[in-house]
């Protein structure tokens, strides 16, 4: 059967407001019934766990997300009913809209009402700091034994963990929690997000083995914390002068401060909403930073896109940021921990870029030894 040409313009908003992603997703994947989850729909991926979760963004749209890795595993309800359907976008609105009950000519049928959900938190909940004070005193108990040598293992040392409150959860089943706190399925370490003046604004939960069809992280909920999109690390000693690394999460963060730069970590590959690069400029303009970048090299090309994006707003405000990249299938932590000279290439990256011929503000790196090499899945 031929499928219908799609002729219609419908603004995306009004279909999407119109379309119950979970309805969708029910009906198209596999629903895990204990938990909001769903089997992933698309047919290339075997998902033996239910790994599509679900969320909605700043503009309040529902969107859905496949954590095997695979950036074509998300979207909204257009890009679900185009991975399903093998179809075009046009055509995927076009069936959405009738769905929704969209007709040329005519008034747009009501929205019906969703499941009220607790609004996003304006400021910080104090139960999240608590938490991460109470997490960050069990690092040097008993409990956090297994979390301390995790971190140490991954070239973090007793000195910038203190200095970041970085902390143990030791799961829930030792450590009591309010609703919205990180669920805390087992051990995990704690990564607080802080402010210029090293106040914790957020934390997240690294799992140290997380569980099939699950992130590797947890965080708290909206209506606890808002996300600041990015956290500024604490050197434990003297700070480099004129210089600003900024890194892909807050590990990467830490292995910046303990080499003594002031860094910024990025809270995710979407942590750029549009103030990030203005309060990073407001920094680097008022203390007359050069900039790093150095983000995830990673194979589907996240990390690097990242970097660019970002390099290009901090354009914007006038400053010109240099982009280092690690070698193939690494990030800073395991370029640092396999006895990369990182640290030698921020003072020598503008020679590098003359030598390498690369574009202006990127420096390629070419030694790729293979100790340095990593699968990023067990970041």
């Amino acid at each position: 059967m031929s499928r219908p040409l799609a002729t219609t313009r419908w603004p995306i908003d009004d279909i999407l407001a119109r379309t119950d992603l979970a309805a969708l997703l029910d009906e198209f994947a596999q629903p895990d019934q204990r938990a909001r989850r769903w089997h992933c729909p698309l047919n290339d991926h075997d998902d033996n766990h239910a790994s599509v979760t679900m969320h909605r963004d700043q503009r309040g749209h529902e969107r859905w997300r496949c954590w095997s890795g695979d950036q074509r595993h998300r979207g909204d309800a257009v890009d679900l009913v185009q991975a399903v359907r093998g179809n075009t976008r046009a055509e995927a609105i076009e069936e959405l809209a009738t769905r929704a009950g969209l007709q040329p000519g005519r008034d747009l049928p009501p929205i019906a009402p969703r499941k009220p959900t607790l609004p996003p938190a304006a400021a910080l909940d104090e139960r999240v700091v608590a938490y991460a004070n109470i997490c960050a005193r069990l690092l040097w108990s008993p409990l956090g034994t297994p979390v301390r040598q995790w971190l140490h293992n991954r070239g973090l040392g007793d000195d910038v963990l203190r200095a970041n409150h970085v902390g143990a959860d030791p799961g829930r089943d030792r450590l009591r929690r309010s609703r919205g706190i990180p669920y805390g399925a087992g051990a995990g370490a704690t990564f607080p997000a802080l402010d210029t003046n090293g106040r914790i604004r957020y934390v997240q939960t690294r799992a140290l083995e997380p569980r099939p069809g699950y992130g590797k992280y947890d965080n708290p909920s909206a209506a606890l914390a808002p996300n600041p999109r990015l956290t500024w690390a604490v050197p434990p000693g003297p700070a480099q002068p004129g210089q600003l690394l900024i890194c892909e999460g807050i590990p990467d963060a830490l292995i910046a401060a303990q080499a003594g730069y002031r860094s910024v970590g990025l809270l995710g590959t979407n942590a750029l909403d549009p103030t990030v690069a203005t309060r990073i400029a407001n920094i680097a303009t008022r203390d007359n930073l050069d900039i790093t970048i150095i983000t995830d090299n990673d194979d589907n090309g996240v990390g690097k896109h990242l970097g660019q994006q970002l390099a290009d707003r901090l354009g914007e405000f006038g400053l010109v940021a240099t982009i280092l990249e690690p070698p193939s299938g690494c990030d800073l932590t395991s370029w640092a921990k396999g006895g990369g000279t990182w640290v030698d290439r921020i003072g020598r990256r503008e020679l590098d870029a003359r030598a390498c011929r690369a574009p202006p503000g990127i420096v390629r790196n070419r030694d790729t030894p293979a100790p340095m090499r990593r699968a990023l899945a067990n970041e």
